[in-house]
């Protein structure tokens, strides 16, 4: 695959997906072992198959998106090439070993992010930053944020 195609990919696939890939990378703490009941199922089976560093970096490139596998390792598939690319050859074929020739879905993780980020937003809270303050920083309407508080 040339260097074009690979950008064409990634560009098709990049880390557009939105804010909650900001938020992925802000919320490192979905790395501790307890938070991970707190991903969706498909995104725990990624992390028992491929491990935690090679899933965030699958999620991060293709959240959202459902991929059709290649068929075999090493395969001349642009996607194969791409997921060496992104989540490094080892983690690839194991992946692919594993779903080769199947549908799967990669999460985008939104859910366990978002419950982070409130849990977050009622420290700061407690920790006695001013509303208005978290509330800009998070991007959150005033009466979104009351909510969230009310139910910390």
């Amino acid at each position: 695959m040339s260097a074009k195609q690979r950008h064409q990919l990634a560009d098709r696939h990049g880390p557009q997906h939105g804010p909650q890939m900001d938020l992925f990378e802000a919320t490192n703490v979905l790395r501790e072992p307890a938070r991970a009941d707190e991903l969706p199922a498909t995104a725990r089976e990624l992390v028992r198959m491929i491990g935690l560093d090679a899933t965030i970096q699958l999620v991060q490139m293709f959240g959202g998106d459902e991929l059709v596998m290649p068929q075999k390792v090493r395969g001349t598939s642009r996607l194969w090439d791409l997921l060496v690319e992104v989540i490094g050859e080892h983690a690839a074929t194991r992946l692919v070993d594993e779903t080769a020739g199947t549908r799967l879905y990669v999460p985008t993780c939104q859910a366990a992010l978002l419950s982070e980020r409130n849990r977050e937003i009622a420290r700061a809270y407690d920790a006695g930053e001013h509303f208005d303050a978290i509330r800009r920083r998070y991007k959150v309407s005033r009466r979104h944020l009351w909510r969230l508080l009310k139910k910390g």
